[in-house]
């Protein structure tokens, strides 16, 4: 069993015991809203057919003897033809925000990130913002791009954090540069990880008890390591119905993303490398 299959059954193994506690769900919270602890099953797919399953939930008011209002979640994505895995744990505390963790393990880039969120609503009293602020520590396998380079693949992916149904996926065209070995890889890139700085808008405006949208902005850009920039942009629309006690939810989402490699070293004709993607998908969400 690889590095990531382990990470996954951890994770897994983890969630499956604390289900076991006695949680109480806040009706108020919206479904897209981060900080809903009700236990939810997913499945969603874009628009190349890649699968991603979701599941996860949490409690609140673990703490505080009920003094003030707090939830705890957690929440678990893998993406079954790239296999890739994420897992998010976070935790909201009415005195003074959010703070939370993020890791995701994919082929080529692991990525381990920790932030600040801080809940607010709009004048309009019924919009929800959630900035955030976010450092990111990238570790890229360098070995494995060479090898993908050689296979004339490029699978590699990043992500920063994001929250709901939305999650952020980059390629970089390494493909740019095939042909070269391992350590040649690691020396055009100029290292073999990063430290990131990143801020983040969450967005949720629900149009009635049915339908509402979500929107994301994020960016980001490196400060040690590797140097890069990212900018990944998120809408969705989902709907909302009642499957006898659970909710049911139906979306569509639409993403954006860019990132750019830069100070690259001995790249003949190209200082800097860049990647977009834009996709589309479905996905449902059951929330007990």
């Amino acid at each position: 069993m690889n590095k990531k299959n382990k990470f996954v059954a951890a994770a897994m193994s983890c969630m499956t015991l604390l289900t076991t506690a006695v949680y109480a769900q806040d009706q108020e919270v919206h479904d897209a809203d981060p900080r809903n602890t009700a236990w939810r099953g997913g499945i969603a797919t874009d628009d190349n057919g890649e699968v991603k399953l979701v599941a996860g939930g949490g409690f609140n008011n673990l703490y505080g003897g009920g003094e003030y209002k707090t939830q705890t979640i957690m929440i678990g994505e893998y993406f079954t033809q790239s296999e890739d895995f994420r897992f998010r744990l976070a935790n909201f505390d009415e005195r003074f925000g959010g703070v939370y963790a993020d890791i995701y393990l994919t082929d080529t880039t692991n990525m381990y990130t920790g932030g600040y969120m801080l809940p607010l609503t709009a004048t309009n009293g019924t919009t929800l913002l959630f900035p955030s602020v976010n450092y990111s520590y990238v570790d890229f396998d360098t070995d494995q791009i060479a090898q993908n380079i050689r296979g004339t693949q490029v699978p590699n992916q990043l992500s920063g954090y994001s929250t709901g149904t939305g999650q952020q996926s980059i390629f970089t065209t390494m493909n740019s540069i095939a042909g070269i070995g391992p350590g040649q890889v690691e020396h055009v890139l100029g290292g073999d990880d990063a430290h990131m700085f990143s801020v983040n808008l969450y967005g949720l405006q629900p149009w009635n008890e049915t339908f509402y949208t979500v929107f994301q902005a994020f960016g980001g850009s490196t400060y040690g390591g590797v140097e890069m920039e990212m900018v990944d942009l998120v809408l969705l629309q989902g709907t909302r119905t009642k499957v006898g006690d659970a909710v049911f939810n139906i979306y569509l989402e639409g993403k954006y993303t860019n990132i750019k490699v830069n100070e690259l070293n001995n790249l003949p004709g190209k200082d800097y490398l860049r990647g977009e993607e834009a996709k589309v998908s479905i996905g449902f969400d059951w929330r007990f």
